[in-house]
């Protein structure tokens, strides 16, 4: 692509003349990982990109865009909105590239869901997944950026936390493919309702281009017209014969009436995502050992569900990076049957809205059914769920002052909050305390 299709992209303005058939590597808003050829898009955010111009070009930039009149001896086209921008660009690579789009939402699961069809497809395909948790206006241009030729199928989260986030994306990307992993109360806060939380994640519909795929245990998405996976009768894709414990899980499916037994190391609240991926895996032809294969070998994501163990005799379950009630109900369900004395230190579930108290309230029901614990709640909203016995702590680093006092062995401890209390510091704590000696499942 060279400058003038750019040009021709955005309808923007070219500041100064310049050679419009120059070549351009690849799209960045990080100045820091501008290389030679590259071009740097400056975006308003928390921070300004316009800022970080002349680092751009002191890397290599070859072309600017930006929003605010701005004068460098570069190549450089004014928009009226970079982020806008932004979409534009990824919009035109989808269709340059044109691999096969898989893309994900849901209230839970995403990331889980997006590493599971990642590691059954790639057993076949050249796949691109999206990095971190860039599933939003910003991350999943960024994705689709990193697309090359070779890439024959990219794997695409896609968050929101508003009605019609969901349809740009979608409307940007044209998935062949969509999921919805569950309709939980994520954002309940802004949205109101699940009715709207559903209205929302089906807005995946508005670019798609082939089937959608769901949770068929959903409640709300069982009745979609959709290929469903799950533990009822009448799922397209059924799991039988489960065991599971807190590390793995062990089920059956029965394909051309003949059993074929599963096994992933993750725990069974987690099978419905296991069911997807197969499911998505033999709609694309790959074939049922490889992906049995692939499963046994896969590990959780960072701070989701990883399981650690240390020289103290102490297993700390970290699933620190996002919280709901439905995922705090998975994992506690999980410990119900544990005898091991137990700390569970839990963070404020956020973005609630008015139904903050409603939901936050639940919790002591759900701890009541654990057995030989002590807890810890951590944050704003915890401090005001009455929990007997229980320890409040405002915030990570006033339960670090209390933790550092305590000896803590042969204990089950989780650890689990929304992201923006930072309790994986809580984590690494422990770890580092404790001389960890492995992080993952085997």
């Amino acid at each position: 692509m060279n400058i003038l299709d750019i040009l021709n992209i955005t309808n923007g303005t070219l500041i100064n003349k310049i050679n419009l058939n120059t070549k351009i590597n690849k799209f960045k808003i990080n100045s820091k990982e501008i290389n030679k050829g590259d071009c740097y898009i400056a975006l308003t955010l928390s921070k300004d990109g316009h800022n970080f111009i002349k680092e751009a070009i002191t890397n290599g930039a070859s072309l600017i865009i930006v929003s605010k009149k701005v004068f460098y001896n570069i190549p450089t086209i004014l928009v009226q909105n970079t982020t806008k921008t932004l979409g534009q660009i990824a919009k035109t690579l989808r269709k340059k590239y044109n691999p096969k789009v898989i893309a994900i939402t849901g209230s839970v699961g995403k990331t889980t869901t997006r590493e599971l069809i990642y590691t059954v497809l790639s057993t076949k395909y050249k796949c691109l997944p999206s990095e971190k948790n860039y599933n939003n206006h910003i991350g999943v241009p960024l994705t689709i950026f990193n697309l090359n030729l070779k890439d024959e199928i990219a794997i695409v989260e896609m968050g929101m936390n508003h009605l019609n986030e969901i349809k740009y994306l979608s409307d940007m990307i044209t998935p062949d493919i969509a999921v919805i992993t569950n309709i939980g109360t994520s954002h309940i806060g802004n949205l109101g309702s699940k009715e709207n939380i559903l209205k929302a994640k089906l807005e995946i519909k508005h670019g798609l281009t082939g089937p959608l795929f769901v949770n068929g245990d959903d409640k709300m998405l069982k009745n979609q017209n959709a290929y469903k996976s799950g533990f009822d009768e009448h799922n397209d894709l059924k799991a039988y014969d489960l065991s599971s414990s807190l590390t793995q899980s062990s089920f059956k499916i029965n394909l051309n009436n003949k059993p074929y037994q599963i096994n992933i190391n993750l725990p069974k609240h987690l099978i419905n995502n296991v069911l997807i991926a197969i499911h998505i895996g033999l709609y694309l032809n790959v074939d049922i050992n490889d992906i049995i294969e692939a499963l046994k070998k896969y590990k959780p994501y960072n701070m989701r569900m990883n399981i650690l163990q240390d020289k103290h005799g102490n297993t700390i379950i970290n699933d620190c990076y996002n919280s709901s009630l439905e995922s705090l109900k998975g994992v506690l369900n999980l410990l119900e049957k544990e005898n091991q004395k137990k700390l569970l230190i839990l963070g404020d579930i956020n973005e609630l809205g008015t139904y903050t108290t409603k939901i936050h309230n639940q919790i002591p029901n759900l701890l009541d059914k654990i057995n030989n614990k002590q807890v810890i709640l951590i944050g704003k909203n915890m401090q005001k769920v009455n929990y007997k016995n229980a320890l409040h702590f405002l915030n990570y680093k006033k339960t670090l002052n209390y933790l550092k006092k305590e000896k803590i062995k042969d204990t089950l401890i989780l650890i689990k909050a929304s992201r923006s209390l930072k309790l994986e510091k809580i984590t690494n704590y422990l770890i580092n305390q404790n001389t960890c000696a492995s992080s993952e499942p085997s």
